[in-house]
């Protein structure tokens, strides 16, 4: 049984990738002192289908050899396509707007959270970069206030299962890049508030969802 586990959904994966960190994978994982995993869906969606695609083939390639190598592991729990249904369910009903359920996950990251649902253990962990899923786990209600603000109408909440997403320890590719440099795993050459900030605004531009004021406070503790 695993009790300690660094859950990825493609998010933050290709984050990595696209800023040349994903070699930071291997020592972080002895670090952490636990599996790396994956569901068949975000493997799908990093490896599978970009590995089709000449433009995507390479960083595929380099993401598919840290499956080879074990580095990151492909979990896949007998529940997992049924517990993934069920996230996918609730997650893709709580919203609505003009009548019209708003579609919040897909199958990569509602597996994330339904294979740390199957673990069940303190010590699970899902990296993942997309705000909305984030939000979607810490704090519901702001995620309410942001579709009305896109939407530019009224969106109602279904609360009935709201607690199924409560309790999950959420991170991102800029908490993973933090941890990597504070543990001297990542050498650059620059003094730490240098490093940090070009560090969390390339995660950022990439597609990390952290605010400008999240990075300044990152640099004050570097």
């Amino acid at each position: 049984m695993i009790s300690k586990a660094l859950i990825f959904d493609s998010s933050t994966i290709i984050t990595l990738a696209l800023n040349n960190m994903i070699n930071i994978l291997e020592p972080l994982k002895k670090s952490f002192n636990g599996e790396f995993l994956i569901t068949p869906y975000v493997k799908k969606e990093i490896i599978d289908n970009p590995l089709k695609e000449k433009r995507f083939e390479l960083e595929a390639l380099i993401i598919s050899n840290l499956v080879e190598k074990g580095i990151i592991e492909v979990s896949f729990p007998k529940e997992l396509e049924k517990e993934t249904k069920k996230a996918l369910d609730i997650a893709n009903s709580m919203f609505s707007a003009d009548g019209e359920k708003i579609k919040i996950l897909h199958e990569g990251e509602a597996s994330c959270f339904a294979l740390a649902k199957l673990l069940n253990s303190k010590n699970i962990f899902i990296a993942v970069d997309e705000r909305t899923s984030r939000i979607l786990s810490e704090n519901p209600e702001n995620l309410q206030k942001l579709f009305e603000k896109k939407l530019h109408t009224k969106v109602s909440m279904d609360k009935s299962n709201m607690s199924y997403f409560s309790d999950f320890n959420i991170m991102r590719s800029s908490e993973l890049l933090f941890i990597s440099y504070k543990k001297g795993l990542i050498h650059l050459p620059a003094n730490p508030i240098t490093v940090i900030d070009a560090l969390l605004y390339a995660a950022k531009f990439k597609g990390c969802s952290i605010s400008f004021e999240e990075i300044e406070k990152a640099k004050k503790l570097a």
